[in-house]
């Protein structure tokens, strides 16, 4: 069975950051280990774009029972919500929270690989319906621009529910701290675009991801 990626995106209350990071750098790994999901291949912070103020992270799974039941053990754990009380303190700590589960585009490598570079980039984009075929041929002459002009693409994505279809998600390393390495042509009906850096964590902190090589990514939203 095909490999499952997990996004999550938590818009937060900018002062509530560090709070935010302590728990995923201290607290709850490991609470993840005993419940099974996976520690996050890598971790960011949004500096600019739609989700400015944002903290992204990425999970890979074998399966999607193998997701469902890690998940359902960690949300029945009452140490978490004894640490989720303990942190929020009685005040929000988020806007609003957002989860990709991910497998890849059929069109594009398979192959999935985070680079080094701390400057990340993900984009949102909503293909032209009826147009889908050369709006996909069009982001992915694109993507092979920005990989001439020393990105690295990451990942490419499809949507695989939701209100929007077809949507492609990217996520690739930036060149250049602040600059968008993705001008998308014409085809694109919307987009959404945001720019990452990428938190270097120490060792004793188990977020911090490596370079891995997959196969087989895809994208739902709910």
């Amino acid at each position: 069975m095909s490999a499952i990626w997990e996004l999550r995106l938590y818009e937060m209350l900018p002062r509530r950051i560090p709070d935010m990071l302590h728990q995923l750098t201290v607290e709850i790994p490991p609470l993840f280990a005993k419940a099974g999901v996976p520690a996050p291949l890598a971790v960011w912070e949004c500096f600019a774009g739609q989700y400015t103020a944002t903290l992204v992270y990425l999970l890979r799974w074998d399966s999607l029972d193998q997701r469902m039941a890690a998940w359902s053990n960690f949300y029945a754990d009452p140490q978490w919500w004894k640490q989720f009380e303990d942190a929020h303190g009685g005040e929000q700590m988020l806007e609003r929270s957002h989860v990709l589960v991910m497998r890849a585009s059929a069109d594009w490598r398979s192959d999935f690989a985070l680079h080094a570079k701390s400057w990340h980039e993900l984009h949102i984009v909503d293909l032209d319906a009826t147009r889908e075929a050369a709006s996909r041929r069009a982001l992915h002459n694109d993507l092979r621009a920005a990989e001439e002009g020393g990105a690295g693409v990451s990942g490419v994505f499809d949507l695989a529910f939701g209100p929007s279809l077809p949507r492609s998600v990217v996520l690739l390393s930036s060149t250049k701290e602040g600059e968008s390495a993705l001008p998308l042509g014409g085809l694109a009906s919307a987009r959404s675009t945001s720019l990452l850096r990428r938190l270097g964590l120490s060792a004793n902190r188990p977020f911090a991801g490596a370079p891995v090589a997959v196969a087989d990514l895809a994208l739902q939203e709910f």
